[in-house]
């Protein structure tokens, strides 16, 4: 095979067991990556198996294109169910692990089972063994890379771990590389803690096959050389997205505390973050074959070495009303040192901070500290208690719900969440193609999709941005933020295009920002690795039969139209300060939004659940006749 290596690696951990099955039965219909992976979790799970049961699989998933000359072609996708919202998870990573799996000899593993002792896995060049980890089990996530390597005597290998909050199980803990990239969201590190393994080591001398080798590398120079001179390039290889973090504020798109408002103008006047990467920066990093490096690796006196980009800047900034970059940096490294997701732990802590500004708890309620807003002791404190499971830190370690549940009715009222998760830290109220977006998607926080950007910056170009939706969406409206009219379209369209780099293995960033998700670029890609001489139709057409099935995966876990919507906040409080005030989400024009998704994806209006109809267009007989019945 050309892109695939063309094995799936099995391990089982209860009994010791490793197998493997060949990867060319599914690409036809899955092409390779989350999308393969769906397929594989739908086949490998049992319906009712607990998150951390042996039986829920945790399943990594390269594409066709992870590894090869293709710009940003180093992503893994991630998925299990998830222990947060019981639903199928997806979590993503970039690094360097996924192409070295992939020259080691496989493009998928599904790990089922629970070992009887820590263990990790060392894989080379198709070798696999599962060896003992109780001397690393309580290590950090970077002090368990660096111990994994000198035992391995090689500090090539890939190594992707758990931190301690992993091993306790903390429902939001998290995958981290050796880069510091994560897998952040869904808990996938608490389901690799639950069958106690604390790491997966690779490392292979293998490569990938392409096609049409000269075609390959002749578009990705032609590629790279638009990247460098695209306006964003020098911004985000040289700062990242911190300065980003600022223009953001400015344009009211991030929201200040938990979902609080949108404009807080201590933030807007006096962030630091820009100044203080300056002052700390050692290096920007990328991940594999990427020409724009967009992490910030900083390293601060007294406090330590690190990775930061995207989610920390706000969330434990803005998000916890914190203006002190210090205490940010000490709470990114402490986070990814214990292998905690961001979102949800900035989220956790900005809960606390609504609930005791609002007068429903106190100090008595966490263990002294008082949570005040902006607290660098409650920031700090809280985040420590978390990873360890001690005091309120083992409630907020179940989840918000579960800490908001036993201070009572109103705290649960308080609660900001979207199929048991944080909701991305981005505002709803005055985008409705986000807001749309966040409500029918697959985990409850989709990243924003195109027509969500094309929102956001809409107010800086409106004539521009309306040409673009109308090209790309058949709706002038679809950029345009206060209207409701375009959104449906242009989410589902939106929601094809961003699966295709899933698919692939490249990064949706990259992809997004510099080739403007175009799909036909991505299709030339996966033609010359693979040989395969398919129509951009054909590729989003696999897009929407991994829709189906993420949705079909996730009815048979008992998802229905009513757990496709967002926090009363966002349809009772209007937004009181910036560019958008006096912004609410119009009740009945939301369901209305909703109705028409349903309708122009084939889906029941009434249950938002996909017909028979459309999944046997798709292909998906076998899965209609086991959630929907024979018919």
């Amino acid at each position: 095979m050309y892109g695939w290596v063309g094995k799936i690696l099995r391990i089982d951990l209860s009994d010791r067991k490793v197998s493997t099955e060949p990867t060319e039965h599914y690409v036809e219909n899955y092409i390779g990556g989350r999308g393969l992976g769906v397929r594989l979790i739908y086949d490998s799970y049992k319906p009712g198996t607990d998150p951390f049961d042996p039986g829920n699989p945790l399943i990594f998933n390269v594409g066709p294109l992870s590894g090869t000359a293709m710009p940003g072609s180093g992503r893994v996708d991630v998925t299990a169910v998830s222990p947060m919202s019981k639903l199928r998870a997806k979590s993503n990573f970039g690094a360097y692990w996924g192409p070295e799996l992939k020259y080691a000899g496989y493009d998928h593993i599904v790990i089922q089972g629970k070992s009887e002792r820590p263990c990790y896995l060392w894989i080379r060049d198709g070798a696999v063994e599962i060896r003992d980890a109780e001397h690393r089990w309580g290590r950090d996530t970077l002090e368990t890379q660096k111990a994994i390597q000198q035992e391995l005597s090689d500090p090539e290998i890939k190594v992707v771990c758990i931190g301690p909050a992993g091993e306790r199980l903390v429902r939001f803990a998290c995958l981290i590389t050796e880069t510091g990239d994560a897998a952040g969201r869904t808990g996938m590190g608490a389901v690799m803690g639950s069958k106690n393994l604390k790491a997966i080591a690779v490392r292979g001398s293998g490569g990938v096959r392409v096609a049409r080798p000269d075609d390959l590398l002749d578009l990705s120079v032609k590629v790279i050389r638009e990247m460098r001179e695209h306006p964003a390039y020098q911004e985000l290889s040289n700062w990242g997205d911190v300065r980003f973090q600022t223009v953001m504020y400015d344009l009211s798109f991030f929201p200040v505390g938990y979902f609080e408002d949108v404009h807080w103008e201590e933030i807007i006047q006096g962030y630091q973050g820009p100044a203080f990467v300056e002052k700390h920066k050692i290096r920007n990093m990328g991940c594999f074959c990427c020409p724009n490096r967009c992490m910030n690796f900083l390293s601060v006196p007294g406090i330590g070495k690190g990775v930061a980009s995207c989610e920390p800047f706000s969330g434990f900034t803005g998000g916890v009303w914190n203006l002190d970059m210090d205490v940010f940096w000490e709470a990114t490294v402490l986070n990814n040192r214990l292998g905690i997701d961001h979102t949800e732990t900035s989220a956790s802590i900005g809960l606390l901070m609504e609930l005791y500004h609002d007068g429903l708890i106190t100090s008595k309620d966490t263990d002294g500290v008082a949570m005040d807003r902006g607290s660098k002791e409650a920031i700090l404190t809280t985040i420590r208690k978390i990873g360890a499971r001690e005091g309120y830190g083992d409630l907020l370690a179940e989840g918000q719900k579960v800490f908001a549940a036993s201070i009572g009715p109103e705290a649960v009222e308080k609660l900001d969440q979207v199929k048991g998760l944080a909701p991305h830290p981005y505002e709803f109220r005055a985008f409705k193609a986000s807001a749309l977006g966040q409500a029918v998607g697959h985990r409850g926080d989709p990243l924003p999709l195109r027509a969500a950007l094309l929102e956001v910056d809409w107010h800086n170009a409106p004539e521009w941005f309306q040409k673009v939706a109308k090209e790309q969406f058949g709706s002038e409206e679809a950029a345009i933020p206060s209207s409701y009219k375009g959104k449906p379209l242009a989410t589902i369209i939106s929601e094809h295009m961003e699966r295709v780099p899933d698919n692939l293995g490249i990064c949706k960033w990259l992809y997004g920002l510099f080739i403007f998700q175009d799909s036909e670029m991505a299709t030339r890609y996966f033609n010359m690795v693979t040989g395969k001489e398919w129509g951009v139709d054909q590729v989003l057409k696999v897009s929407e039969r991994v829709r189906n099935l993420e949705r079909m995966f996730d009815v048979r876990q008992g998802l229905t139209r009513a757990d496709d919507s967002l926090p009363k906040k966002f349809f009772e409080q209007p937004l009181s300060k910036g560019k958008y005030k006096g912004a609410v989400l119009d009740k009945e024009k939301f369901e209305q939004m909703k109705d028409e998704y349903y309708e122009l994806r084939g889906w029941d209006k009434e249950t938002g659940i996909p017909t028979r109809e459309k999944l046997e267009e798709l292909g998906l007989k076998d899965v209609a006749d086991e959630v929907l019945g024979q018919q």
